[in-house]
């Protein structure tokens, strides 16, 4: 009997830990004026034609790197995944899904008329900039220049511009910080989020930012 209570105990370990590492979604993106991406079902990903090295996280972050350049991919379940990419020249941003086929489905493609908030983002559509509190690697806070793209339900893509020159996205889903645009270039790619009263505290790599909740819902 503890026999048998091991091994249960074990195999549902090792479901555990193996759930927690998300599949590479079906797409094909456009990432800036020189890097196409795209996947099969085998869990490959190729850009500009060749097989990529996957690195899967426990967050369920999704990293391809092929000739020095990145691309990070944050699964969204039945909707398309959200997709940034950093060129060998460090240069980034947020890559356009030309097509995406769901788990389950049969076609390939984007719901006609949509467009998610990642993309608009992408596309430079934003609904709304001003500044919110940054820091660069560990020093202090200061005002940073933002730009968010949204959508209802509480999913947004806020752009900051960082007093270095460099840009950081962070998305946000139903109402939560869940990702960063944090790549193997940045050296670091741990995230944190929480919230206190009204502000989103938010630990991207050595970055961190103030996020308030006007910025993602408006208002």
């Amino acid at each position: 009997m503890i026999r048998q209570l091991l091994v249960i105990v074990a195999a549902t370990a090792a479901t555990a830990a193996t759930s927690a590492y998300a599949a590479v979604p079906l797409f094909a993106a456009k990432c800036g004026s020189n890097l196409n991406v795209d996947t099969n079902t085998k869990g490959q990903i190729y850009m500009n034609g060749k097989v990529a090295k996957v690195i899967k996280r426990p967050d369920g972050q999704i990293t391809g790197n092929s000739a020095g350049a990145y691309v990070d991919i944050t699964p969204n379940g039945s909707e398309p995944p959200m997709v940034t990419y950093t060129a060998k020249d460090k240069s980034n941003g947020m890559c356009e899904i030309l097509s995406f086929k769901a788990p389950g489905s049969t076609a390939a493609q984007l719901p006609a008329g949509r467009s998610s908030h990642s993309e608009r983002a992408g596309q430079g559509q934003f609904d709304a900039r001003g500044d919110i509190p940054c820091s660069e690697g560990g020093g202090r806070m200061r005002q940073c220049a933002f730009e968010v793209a949204r959508e209802p339900g509480g999913g947004a893509s806020v752009k900051v511009s960082l007093p270095s020159g460099k840009t950081r996205f962070i998305f946000f889903e139903k109402g939560k910080a869940i990702s960063a645009d944090l790549s193997q270039a940045d050296g670091d790619m741990s995230f944190r989020a929480s919230k206190q009263g009204d502000v989103f505290k938010i630990q991207a790599g050595k970055e961190r930012y103030e996020i308030p909740e006007a910025v993602v819902f408006g208002g």
